[in-house]
């Protein structure tokens, strides 16, 4: 099992392997050129004159097209703005007391959004340099009433800026948000949270043969990922643990390993033990409390580096393509 007194990997390989990660991902990207521009449906509905909503709602749908769609069908739930009852439902909600209230905080804490955007255009422009061909989405914010943080259509990315308000925002607590979930809800989440999510939607799981290291390794591929995009970020905010919870993982990144093979849950295909290590929880299951939830998340991210660092002439591209999940954990020769 665990044991408190697991002695620290040695400082010195910790450098050798994030010098190897740095040099693959120094990259130069001045040549690459794109113009992202997040707009602001937040804003611009709640702006609305109560009494004018009908007449704005043509303007509206013109100017965010199909993610307007899209927000009223999934995350509002108001229905098809081109029915004759929409301005109504419409109106409702932006003159709801809750609503509003919630808009003023969200004006509080983004007066506007430049920080976010500059950071989320950086980023993209590195996934640019390496996946020259795959488009960047529009990206639009809204208020969803606390429903889904992020949106993704075909090069569409919506942003909850609602989820985004602080994790010492009172409204969490009120709607019963847990604290290991409302410890993420930062403003300083919004450009990795965003970019992993387009990484999901861009390369999916191949769940040909679904079990727990498949899954581990998918995942740690899209850290790997943000590694990438986000160079500079520290690897604590890319997987959302604490400082505390980042040290506890390196500290036991053996036993942990040592469990999950001693236990034979490397290959389970349980759904249930699936969900327990790869969801986000208060700990991993099977692991002592102090663990962050998904800590066997942060495994198949080490194993994912070691594979890259055994590889090093594999691109970030061909990474993301290869979904043969057991030659990349067999290849990494992981053995922490």
């Amino acid at each position: 099992m665990f044991s408190r007194g697991f002695i620290f990997i040695i400082a010195c390989l910790l450098i050798v392997g994030s010098c190897s990660k740095k040099n693959r991902l120094d990259i130069n990207i001045s040549a690459v050129s794109i113009d992202i521009e997040v707009k602001r449906l937040d804003k611009e509905l709640f702006e609305l004159d109560p009494g004018n909503v009908e007449e704005k709602v043509p303007g509206l749908i013109e100017k965010y097209g199909e993610f307007f769609e899209l927000y009223n069908a999934r995350v509002i739930n108001l229905g098809d703005p081109y029915d004759s009852a929409y301005s109504e439902h419409l109106t409702g909600f932006i003159t709801d007391y809750t609503m509003n209230k919630v808009y003023g905080k969200v004006m509080e804490v983004y007066p506007n959004v430049d920080g976010i955007q500059t950071e989320i255009e950086q980023a993209f422009k590195r996934y640019k340099y390496y996946f020259p061909n795959k488009k960047i989405p529009a990206l639009y914010t809204y208020i969803g009433g606390f429903n889904q943080s992020i949106v993704i259509a075909d090069s569409i990315l919506g942003i909850g800026i609602d989820k985004y308000l602080g994790k010492d925002c009172e409204f969490y607590d009120r709607l019963g948000y847990a604290k290991y979930l409302q410890k993420n809800m930062n403003p300083g989440n919004v450009p990795t949270d965003v970019l992993r999510a387009w990484a999901l939607t861009e390369f999916e799981y191949n769940d040909s043969s679904d079990n727990l290291i498949n899954n581990m390794i998918y995942h740690g591929k899209t850290y790997y990922f943000l590694d990438a995009v986000f160079p500079d970020t520290p690897d604590s905010l890319k997987i959302g643990f604490t400082s505390d919870q980042m040290r506890w993982c390196i500290k036991n990144e053996n036993q942990m390993w040592n469990y999950l093979i001693d236990q034979k849950l490397i290959f389970s295909t349980d759904y249930m033990t699936i969900n327990k290590h790869i969801n986000p929880a208060p700990f991993t299951s099977g692991y002592p409390n102090e663990s962050p939830g998904r800590a066997s998340v942060w495994l198949g991210w080490q194993i994912v580096k070691k594979y890259m660092d055994r590889n090093s002439g594999l691109t970030i591209k061909e990474l993301m393509l290869d979904d043969d999940y057991q030659n990349i954990l067999s290849e990494s020769r992981y053995d922490p």
